[in-house]
């Protein structure tokens, strides 16, 4: 029995790349045992990393561990395309997942790709694939300027940590001519867990849980940008809803932000000055809603909020401003300066 076990476990592996989604019942015919005794077998497999499952039961496609893990490299040259990097290389191992993962991973790859031949100022890009029993991540490296540190250098900003708050509220790109600034919002909320390193920090989105974190790495002298992406299969996001969540339903345009306040914080201030809150601002004229998420916020003061309650809203009267996660403390300053304004 042993060695028949064996023996089924070793036709598997050589099987499996012609019957990626039979095997159940390839291998049942050959050795003449029942479906439930190749699943065991397949089960010890995916528990041995030798293999790697994917899909439902009913539709369950089997894939060997290595053949799915893979290391792609692309010089940034004339010609170079993310579809096509994407289709030769990629989409195959995609293809069996639920369609609504399937659509962010296709879209994620393709718009963080096509980011880093368009903007990285680089001469590699290396895309790293990492598959699991429930999950897929996909890592794209190059050898650029730093995201963080072009951004900082197209607003002339006071450092790169300023870049991520701009990164985060969309619509920001350095080359408005050709792109939209829509694919790292958008991406960022799509998968499961987002990360770029870049510039000495490292800028995290978590969906689920629904927030943001910012670190300094140690590594802040390495060249490049790495984006990491990671999506469970069993993920019910899809692209569709997202896009809506931020789209004007009548004229079907980009035109709604949600920003964590936090981001606009530089090392250890506190959040009082107008040149603060005009930094958190600055860019949003290009948006008709706002939110402004003050989770974690312990107290702003009178020039801060005011500078975004009356000042900017007069400015810019048919923009809508909605505050969410606001403590007692910063709903009175809040409150006390919208009543300013209105008695003004």
């Amino acid at each position: 029995m042993k060695n028949q076990a064996e023996e089924i476990r070793s036709f598997i592996l050589t099987q499996i790349p012609a019957h990626p989604g039979d095997i159940v019942a390839v291998a049942a015919a050959e050795f003449s045992v029942s479906r439930t005794t190749v699943h065991r077998h397949l089960k010890r497999l995916i528990k041995g990393k030798k293999i790697i499952k994917s899909g439902t039961t009913n539709r369950a496609v089997y894939f060997l561990f290595s053949s799915k893990n893979k290391i792609i490299k692309s010089e940034i040259k004339q010609g170079l395309e993310e579809y096509q990097i994407w289709r030769d290389n990629l989409k195959q191992d995609f293809i069996s997942l639920n369609k609504n993962v399937f659509e962010i991973c296709e879209y994620g790859f393709t718009e963080i790709f096509n980011n880093a031949i368009d903007h990285s100022e680089g001469s590699l890009i290396v895309v790293q694939t990492e598959w699991t029993d429930d999950a897929v991540r996909i890592s794209i490296v190059d050898d650029g300027i730093g995201i963080f540190k072009k951004i900082k250098t197209s607003l002339n900003l006071e450092n790169e940590r300023e870049s991520i708050l701009q990164l985060s509220k969309g619509k920001f790109t350095t080359s408005p001519e050709t792109h939209t600034g829509e694919g790292i919002f958008f991406t960022s909320r799509a998968f499961d867990e987002f990360f770029i390193f870049a510039n000495g920090l490292s800028y995290h989105k978590s969906s689920l849980i629904d927030d943001w974190f910012i670190e300094t790495i140690k590594d802040k002298h390495k060249k490049g940008t790495m984006v990491s992406m990671k999506i469970g299969f069993a993920s019910k996001r899809s692209l569709k809803n997202i896009f809506e969540a931020y789209t004007n339903p009548h004229t079907y345009q980009f035109d709604k932000t949600h920003i964590l306040v936090e981001l606009s914080k530089l090392e250890d201030e506190n959040y009082i000055s107008r040149s603060q809150a005009k930094r958190l601002l600055f860019g949003l004229e290009k948006f008709h809603d706002i939110v402004l998420d003050f989770k974690d916020i312990v107290t702003v003061g009178q020039g801060f909020v005011d500078e975004v309650f009356r000042v900017f809203k007069q400015k810019y009267p048919t923009i809508k401003i909605t505050r969410i996660n606001a403590n007692d403390d910063v709903q009175f300053m809040i409150s006390r300066s919208i009543a300013h304004s209105n008695n003004s």
